[in-house]
């Protein structure tokens, strides 16, 4: 029995399921995907400023996140940072803040912050704003 070839896909279907395939497998997070700083901004202020402070407030309980792209975790001044974070070897990027924000405790086995953000929307607008802390 000799089989027709394949066609190949031309609808959006295809391509929907090819992406979707795609994120499925971890290989393309919708987190790197262009967030809003705005939208980021309101989730921060919302979310984590009672901790973290903002760029022009010194931190309460956790470290400050001003500067926080491209920095070595555990090394902020002020703040409580666990032990797991200080020697996690992680430099902060935007691949690794989203699989951390997604869940902290997976990403940092033994880290002290509570709270994670389940939504790739959110977190993608939260990376985009803390970028924007100097």
């Amino acid at each position: 029995m000799k089989l027709a070839p394949r066609r190949p896909h031309t609808s959006g279907r295809g391509i929907r399921l090819a992406v979707g395939l795609t994120l499925a497998a971890g290989l393309v997070s919708p987190a790197l995907a262009q967030g809003d700083a705005a939208s980021g901004k309101k989730l921060y202020q919302a979310t984590c400023v009672g901790c973290h402070g903002d760029a022009k407030t010194a931190p309460t309980t956790g470290p400050s996140l001003a500067g926080l792209i491209g920095r070595k975790a555990g090394t902020s001044a002020g703040g409580v940072i666990s032990r797991a974070n200080t020697e996690s070897r992680i430099v902060w990027d935007e691949k690794t803040l989203d699989q951390y924000l997604a869940s902290p405790s997976e990403k940092i086995h033994g880290t002290i912050m509570p709270i994670g953000v389940n939504n790739p929307k959110d977190r993608a607008d939260l990376i985009a704003y803390l970028k924007t802390m100097k």
